[in-house]
């Protein structure tokens, strides 16, 4: 038998390396060698359409994110030549290389934030995959947003006033008004340039679950427990932020007392207290069991949104808002429905306790086709172009704003430039076609399901819509909550086994575990530039994590009880829960 050399221990194995460290260095001062000058060959790839950008080349080893984001900056310029002056301008990307495969069960995505031989070559599942410089690697590049959100880091404000746990928030589609819905039978709108108290909605018989704004904040929809279905009016429809719903002018209010038959004389109180009433509601009645979801019809599709409300009693309604009458009842399902998506391209998705997704027109409510894949309760749904459908015309530089204001003075009819914004947007978001719109479903059953476009998309690959593109295993418990980043990239769910995961938009593939949170997690929000997830968990905590490393940067305690609602638009993340507060964290 022959004799084998024994293992150099782990000890001398380090006091090795620092030596050949030492001596290169020694090396490199005499100028004999050039440590830096190794080189791997690398193929750049679109992440956005999988196509490869030039030929493969041979970068150094020691080429991080700008270096490499500098190279694909002037090959897109090359190989894509274009007449528009904003292609001269330099687009920031994050770059990744996917390692291993199906040859191992660990993550494979393995992010590049400092050079391609720390992050890449000495990564773990390089090591252990034999991977080195001699070998080609594919390098994923993909667009970041231009604007950068700031982290959040402190709380700004505490704001009181409701009597019950808040079980609802969100943000206005401009970010200038947030909206919580609560167990006091009333939504509370307010001010979050101020950062104070606006108006209380009054009207439901029951806890207001839900609340949706309409995309281009002219109205605002709440859902009960009660079974109704209320609609708020903007009192000056032809602005946004406090000045659309902060209070009545006095012509606003003569006219309104004129409608009303109303010609007494009233005192100073009277007219100052008429000035700063609620908002005008009317409420739509149809459902005879509490309402789970709302969703509004996306603004590129209609002036005049409608809007579609799921209810524990099996059904659907898609109301007529402008008539206040129902066009069409969606009665397929057999069990509660839970959650309602109104997607993009003409179709509304509906998740229910019956197991299925079921996927209607919104035309005429005619079914689609059912999916019908989970085992268990269907709980959430998320599109990949939620972000867009739900901010409309609103980009977050505010150009679109600024310029309706200005139309707005002068008289112009608003309608068509919305619809025309958000279709510009809508078809950023989508690549033209290139990347439809992708449906992803969360059950009690512990997984998630990747659906293939449901309508439109290529069949090319043999794929058919009701054949999920993968199936999400990994949680342990329910899976409460799905959201995709607004770029699409990222997927993140929250589970009640207190961790949040993160999937690739697009191919469904574990990414990464974020695991910080003592108890179930409720909810995640991701920031407008996808560059942040905040996550709500019953521990009382919120928490920011870090999107590079997939650990925790920023812990944000302050709620004294569960928070069951979180929302994050512009740079201002919103919270409420059981302890009644709702709390503002800024930078």
């Amino acid at each position: 038998m022959a004799t084998q050399v024994p293992k150099p221990s782990a000890k001398r194995q380090r006091i090795a390396e620092r030596a050949a460290a030492r001596e290169a260095d020694a090396l490199q001062e005499q100028g004999l060698i050039n440590p830096s000058s190794r080189s791997v060959l690398v193929q750049l790839r679109s992440g956005q359409d999988d196509s490869p950008l030039g030929t493969t080349l041979s970068l150094p080893a020691s080429a991080g994110p700008r270096e490499m984001a500098q190279l694909v900056n002037t090959l897109r310029r090359q190989l894509q030549p274009s007449d528009d002056e904003d292609d001269d301008e330099d687009i920031p990307y994050t770059f990744h290389v996917v390692l291993g495969g199906e040859q191992t069960s660990q993550p494979t995505r393995v992010n590049i934030g400092n050079s391609l031989q720390e992050d890449v070559l000495q990564a773990a599942v390089a090591k252990r995959l034999g991977i080195s410089e001699e070998d080609s690697l594919t390098v994923v590049y993909e667009p970041q947003a231009v604007f950068r959100v700031r982290a959040v880091t402190r709380c700004t404000s505490t704001l009181s006033g409701h009597a019950s746990p808040i079980l609802c928030c969100s943000f206005s589609p401009s970010g200038k008004l947030l909206a919580t819905g609560a167990g006091d039978k009333t939504c509370r709108l307010w001010d979050m340039e101020a950062e104070l108290p606006l108006h209380t909605l009054a009207g439901h018989a029951g806890w207001v679950l839900c609340a949706e704004w309409e995309p281009r904040e002219r109205q605002l929809a709440t859902g009960g427990m009660d079974g109704q279905v209320w609609v708020w009016d903007a009192i000056d429809a032809r602005y946004t932020g406090r000045k659309g719903w902060g209070s009545r002018s006095g012509e606003q209010l003569d006219a309104e007392r004129a409608l009303k038959g109303d010609t007494g004389k009233q005192s100073v109180a009277e007219r100052r207290a008429a000035r700063h009433a609620a908002p005008p509601g009317h409420m739509l009645r149809g459902h005879t069991k509490w309402i789970t979801s709302l969703a509004w019809e996306p603004a590129h599709r209609s002036a005049t949104p409608r809007l579609a409300s799921s209810s524990k009693d099996g059904t659907v309604r898609v109301w007529n808002v402008a008539n206040r009458q129902v066009d069409f009842v969606l009665s397929g399902h057999t069990a509660s429905v839970n959650c309602v998506r109104w997607g993009g391209e003409g179709a509304i998705y509906t998740a229910s306790s019956d197991r299925t997704v079921k996927v209607w027109s919104d035309k005429d409510g005619k079914l689609i086709r059912t999916l019908n894949e989970h085992a268990h309760w269907v709980n959430t749904l998320a599109l990949s172009t939620d972000y867009f459908l739900r901010t409309g015309p609103f980009d977050p530089r505010g150009k679109y704003e600024a310029a309706a204001t200005e139309r707005s003075r002068a008289g112009e009819e608003e309608d068509s430039h919305a619809v025309a914004a958000a279709k510009a947007r809508y078809d950023e978001a989508t690549g033209g076609g290139v990347r439809p719109e992708i449906l992803v479903s969360g059950s009690d059953d512990q997984t998630l399901f990747m659906w293939p476009p449901q309508i439109g998309g290529n069949r090319e690959d043999g794929m058919t819509p009701k054949k999920p593109v993968s199936r999400l295993t990994g949680h342990q418990k329910t899976v409460n909550h799905v959201c995709f980043s607004p770029d699409g990239r990222m997927l993140a769910s929250a589970s009640f086994d207190n961790s949040v995961k993160l999937w690739d938009g697009k191919t469904g593939k574990f990414v990464a575990n974020l695991r910080g949170h003592v108890a179930s997690v409720y909810r995640v929000a991701w920031s407008a530039d996808s560059r942040m997830l905040v996550s709500a968990s019953r521990d009382s905590t919120l928490k920011l994590w870090n999107l590079k490393t997939y650990k925790l940067r920023v812990d944000l305690p302050g709620h004294q009880d569960e928070v069951y609602c979180v929302d994050f638009l512009a740079d201002k993340v919103a919270s409420g829960g059981r302890d009644r507060a709702i709390k503002v964290w800024r930078s």
